[in-house]
């Protein structure tokens, strides 16, 4: 590339020079002498093989090619100065971009209204949000596009730094319309086989966790109408009385606090709880702007699950 072989000294006193038309001026502003920057306005037109500047009866004159180049030397070197600025004064200020990635749903629900208040206090960090599964915040951590990411228990690169931060409750659901049809909600094997189901996947493998963990049942017979890998999905078709599924409790509170009538099943009192952790690439070497939102991410997190409400009603 030709700028492989342009001094970036040059380049400024160049600037210098034309934006003052003067070489003595330039010299005094950039504490160089004057053969000094002569010389570098001579290199540098010796390297660009053409005339910069001309001395017509004792002033100089930039060439058509001269303020060509100062247009973008000018903005480039400006840009250059900030972005030094930025980095030298970051650790006063937090500024920068923070990558992020996330859960859809825990993402919207929990993350996000967090990430608000963020804004305000941090004016100069913008932030950059990625929804999605974690299997591809794996690579995207690896590959340098997140800085962190708020993961399930997916097994991630061992390269890649996992701490737990967030238990998840994750509810059996039903709508109350729903559960009228079924007569009085019992916690038992006969009862729970009665009903109709909605699930992520084939095998309804949340479904079967949570009779497992709340029942200490397994193999049972399960009436599961749909599957859909969504969580709105799901919950959709909970309030349309398509059946029972699980949501986590962050999802019930918000469909609760818009007026959804919403049963939760009691099981054993003790509650089912997915694990989110903030996955990271240990290696890496993150920007103050990413450590200070990281930081307090974990704080409020860890504030709002010790003051996070359950949901109602239980049987």
């Amino acid at each position: 590339m030709l700028i492989d072989h342009v001094n970036l000294n040059q380049l400024r006193v160049f600037e210098c020079v034309y934006r003052t038309r003067s070489m003595t001026a330039a010299a005094q502003e950039l504490h160089l002498t004057q053969s000094g920057v002569s010389q570098h306005i001579k290199a540098l037109e010796d390297m660009l093989g053409t005339r910069l500047l001309d001395r017509i009866q004792q002033k100089l004159i930039p060439t058509t090619a001269a303020t060509q180049l100062f247009k973008r030397c000018s903005s480039g070197l400006a840009e250059l100065e900030k972005a030094l600025t930025e980095l030298k004064d970051s650790d006063k200020r937090l500024s920068g971009t923070v990558a992020i990635g996330m859960p859809i749903e825990f993402g919207n629900n929990v993350v996000i209204p967090l990430l608000s208040k963020l804004c305000r206090d941090y004016p100069l960090v913008r932030f950059k949000v990625r929804l999605g599964f974690a299997s591809a915040m794996n690579e995207q951590l690896l590959r340098g596009e997140l800085d962190f990411a708020f993961t399930d228990d997916f097994p991630m690169d061992r390269r890649i730094k996992t701490e737990r931060i967030y238990d998840e409750v994750l509810e059996l659901c039903a709508s109350a319309r729903y559960l009228a049809t079924k007569g009085a909600p019992k916690n038992t094997r006969k009862y729970f086989e009665t009903l109709d189901y909605v699930e992520y996947q084939e095998g309804e493998p949340i479904l079967r966790m949570w009779f497992a963990h709340h029942l200490n049942a397994e193999h049972l017979s399960l009436n599961v109408r749909t599957t859909i890998m969504d969580v709105q999905g799901i919950a959709r078709l909970i309030l349309t009385d398509a059946g029972v599924g699980v949501l986590p409790t962050h999802l019930v509170a918000k469909l609760q606090r818009e007026g959804h009538r919403i049963h939760l099943f009691k099981g054993c009192g003790k509650p089912m709880k997915n694990s989110i952790s903030v996955a990271y690439l240990a290696e890496r070497s993150h920007s103050p702007a990413t450590l200070g939102v990281l930081d307090t991410l974990r704080e409020q997190l860890s504030r709002d699950q010790s003051c996070l409400k359950a949901p109602s009603p239980r049987t």
